[in-house]
């Protein structure tokens, strides 16, 4: 959530929204029209009301069962056919909120370029908002269109709203318009904590008690790992007979093939990179390149003191990734400068971009302006400073073939980008254990990752 810290800026307001008894109070008349709008075939249709609408009910009271009675509403939990539909029954929510929008022009988008005004999933739902009451308002007709033709309405009581530069004067307009409790953060939504800054410890309890159930917090987990290990759960210190480091080797390199959480969760990171770089198709990259890098290489943004904390550590994942990602040249016309297909190594690296500029190439220079007629054109004096530029491999340009990156393994061969992948690569397990086992059986090629990992 960021800027819900900053004491100036725009006011503005995040509400987490729940919907009163969700699956419980669909009507069943809306969403025969939904599916009919969207345009399932009337047969299937047919089908999925047939499954809605079949149902009996009966009534127990004082151990006495009464008689059965048909249902009117709602879709049955667990039934694994509810969730989609009720995914459909939440599409027209967001098409009515839409409308609003549009009409009024007074609702806050988080992202100008995407046009994020809420984010939903299932019956979660936040809404983001200016800090007035237009938009309060709008917010307001919004939800009691959506009861009016769905049976769907706000609860009030469970609903929260969370504040950001909001005089407490408006606080009290849009309180009295929505009636929501005053949320507080980090609060919770699909499970992960929205904050506004680095989580404190005090933000982790939780977390803590959750995996002291198991075996224990970031900080703690490991140091608990071990005493698990060495000292039946004690904290405890001296017990240890063997560096954490090797415990954490892959067995066939010796250890235990515990994994390192903190080197685990950059593996796990590093696909978020992964995606960025690929420009993956998903609202999370298109927001991440719209609110953070826009038109920058994403390989040279520095970081700064204003920057978000979760924003700092994405990037401070590029160092541990920019040695394995690598340009396959297709058309040609998304790679050159800050990127790694020529076996020189990446450019931008060998060379300055005073160099660069003054040679009329530019930081949007592609593989395909440096081609001409199937030869390479670089300056005279740039091959003689650099011989190994000559020696680049002559691509085929596919006109219709796009650039895309591939992963580099630690000994240099193309592999398929994985996060288990990434953890064999990032890690140095040193030398192979040589065992009888390995004598006899088959032997692992440089650079594979042991099945136990």
């Amino acid at each position: 959530m960021v800027g819900y810290n900053n004491k100036r800026g725009v006011p503005k307001c995040t509400l987490k929204i729940d919907i009163q008894k969700a699956y419980d109070t669909v009507d069943w008349e809306f969403l025969n029209r939904s599916l009919q709008g969207f345009g399932f075939y009337p047969i299937m249709i047919q089908w999925i009301m047939a499954c809605v609408s079949s149902p009996w009910f009966m009534l127990n009271f004082n151990g006495e069962d009464h008689r059965y009675f048909e249902g009117k509403r709602g879709l049955r939990q667990g039934d694994p056919l509810s969730p989609y539909l009720f995914t459909i029954v939440m599409e027209v929510f967001n098409m009515i909120l839409g409308k609003h929008i549009e009409e009024s022009h007074n609702i806050k988008y988080h992202n100008k370029c995407l046009k994020i005004s809420h984010l939903c999933f299932a019956d979660d739902l936040l809404v983001f908002s200016y800090g007035n009451g237009n938009s309060a308002r709008v917010i307001r007709n919004a939800f009691d269109e959506f009861k009016t033709v769905s049976g769907l309405k706000v609860s009030m009581e469970k609903s929260q709203i969370s504040f950001s530069c909001v005089k407490p004067n408006m606080r009290r307009i849009i309180l009295g318009i929505l009636p929501f409790d005053v949320g507080k953060f980090p609060f919770k939504y699909l499970g992960v904590p929205m904050c506004v800054t680095k989580l404190f410890d005090r933000d982790c309890k939780k977390l803590i008690e959750k995996i002291r159930m198991r075996i224990f917090n970031w900080k703690k987990i490991e140091k608990m790992c071990r005493s698990f290990l060495w000292a039946n759960c004690e904290i405890v210190k001296g017990k240890a007979k063997i560096k954490w480091d090797d415990i954490c080797k892959p067995k066939a390199y010796g250890g235990l093939g515990v994994k390192n959480l903190r080197k685990w969760n950059d593996a796990l990171l590093a696909k978020h990179v992964w995606n960025v770089f690929n420009n993956k198709n998903s609202l999370w990259v298109q927001w991440v390149k719209s609110n953070y890098i826009g038109s920058r290489n994403f390989w040279d943004i520095l970081q700064n003191k204003s920057m978000s904390w979760t924003w700092k550590r994405f990037l401070e994942i590029r160092k541990i990734v920019r040695p394995h990602i690598v340009a396959c040249v297709g058309n040609g016309r998304n790679t050159l400068w800050h990127d790694w297909w020529h076996p020189l190594g990446i450019l931008c690296s060998i060379s300055s971009r005073r160099d660069w500029i003054s040679n009329r190439f530019n930081d949007s220079s592609l593989v395909i302006d440096v081609l001409a007629y199937d030869t390479y054109c670089w300056l005279v004096y740039w091959v003689d400073k650099f011989p190994a530029l000559k020696d680049a491999p002559m691509f085929c340009i596919e006109p219709n073939l796009r650039d895309v990156a591939g992963w580099r393994d630690k000994d240099g061969i193309c592999k398929q980008f994985s996060c288990k992948q990434v953890w064999g690569d990032i890690n140095n397990f040193g030398s192979k254990e040589v065992t009888a086992l390995d004598e006899d059986g088959p032997q692992l090629q440089g650079g594979e990752i042991p099945a136990e990992d």
